[in-house]
């Protein structure tokens, strides 16, 4: 029972349960309110543990009996773990969440340091003896994280019941699940990837920005659509989408709002897909140019882009792959629906009217950095 400083008096006692699935990034059934009794909110307070000679709780100064620091990331552990030494890793190359679960990074591990000469076999053995000792320890979930360089050490993991959870260039994790009277409850790796469309009109006709591809399905089809892209790792929908018109069309713009998004299952390597239409708004030097009779030069990308053009929206939404589609029909109307509207960007001063999801950057406020 965790009693918090007057500041959280709201939220003044709270019993912690013991989570339910392991690993940062996945969910947990500990509620907000707990994590807040936790002391997440970051900076340098202290949760107050005290008790009266009765035997309650009680936050008044003259009970306290210890304080302890706040944890500073709420994937850190509620209480400082001491490092087992009978484990065979290092406590430098051990990482304790708070779900009881392991992360172990092979590359912190000396007698692993020179990967052409490391006996894979000799990094089973120490592994199951690991195994062992996390076990008897509670520990719920282990996770492995092989460098490329470390790869023939896979095998022995393998052997150990450990499963791939995700790749990427350079790296793999694996994970095991000890408890044997449940069920794993780590979370599946990575499911969906992110696209932009991007939604750009003309400042005087009101027309949109559209290209066609050079190769690909849309290509085949010689489709006009959108300038559209997957987000890089770490990348702001918002950024996305910034980046990808200019690589296409060689524009600037600023983003304005998300008009929709849909998602769609069963892609590459049977990935789920989420799409959002964002609109865009051009430069301002763009609205100076054309107002002095000037035209807005396009500078399709060349190993992706045929061609670019400003077409009636009317015209891009009656194409045939678009009106056999009951999908692609309702977002092209979405879009069309913004264009007949004068596009209220909430830029504009009515732009508490416009509809749309739009981006703004906050704090997190119990760990450092922001969110989109």
């Amino acid at each position: 029972r965790t009693v918090l400083p007057t500041a959280l008096s709201t939220f003044q006692t709270y019993d912690f349960a013991s989570s339910t699935s392991s690993s940062s990034g996945c969910h947990t059934k500990v509620g907000a309110a707990a994590y807040a009794a936790a002391g997440l909110i970051g900076g340098t307070s202290t949760v107050v543990l005290c008790s009266n000679d009765d035997g309650s709780n009680n936050s008044s100064s003259s009970n306290i009996k210890k304080a302890i620091p706040v944890r500073k990331s709420i994937d850190d552990p509620l209480h400082i773990l001491q490092h087992n030494p009978s484990l065979p890793f290092p406590e430098s190359s051990i990482k304790h969440d708070t779900y009881s679960g392991v992360t172990l990074d092979v590359t912190k591990v000396p007698q692993l340091s020179d990967a052409s000469a490391t006996d894979s076999s000799t990094f089973g053995e120490m592994l199951s003896n690991a195994l062992n000792i996390w076990s008897d320890e509670g520990r719920r979930g282990i996770w492995l994280r092989i460098p490329t360089s470390h790869a023939h050490l896979i095998g022995s993991a393998t052997k150990l019941g450990f499963d791939f959870q995700h790749a990427e260039p350079g790296t793999c994790v694996l994970t095991k699940w000890l408890p044997k009277d449940s069920e794993s409850r780590l979370p599946n790796g990575p499911s969906h990837q992110v696209g932009v469309g991007v939604l750009v009109l003309h400042p005087l006709t009101g027309k949109m920005l559209a290209v066609q591809e050079r190769t690909g399905p849309a290509a085949a089809r010689k489709l006009w659509k959108m300038p559209t892209g997957l987000t890089d790792p770490g990348e702001d929908i918002a950024a996305a989408a910034i980046r990808e018109l200019k690589e296409e069309t060689g524009l600037d713009v600023e983003f304005d709002k998300i008009i929709c998004f849909r998602q769609a299952h069963g892609g590459l390597f049977n990935r789920s897909d989420m799409f959002f239409v964002c609109l865009c708004k051009l430069a301002p030097k763009y609205e100076t140019l054309v107002k002095q009779g000037g035209e807005i030069e396009l500078l399709p990308q060349e190993e992706e882009i045929l061609c670019a053009d400003w077409i009636d929206m009317e015209d891009y939404a009656v194409q045939g792959v678009w009106t056999q589609s009951p999908l692609y029909k309702e977002m092209n109307r979405a879009m069309i629906d913004a264009a007949r509207k004068g596009i209220e960007y909430s830029s504009s001063e009515d732009g508490d009217e416009a509809h749309g999801f739009v981006s703004k950057v906050l704090p997190v406020g119990f760990r450092p950095g922001s969110k989109l």
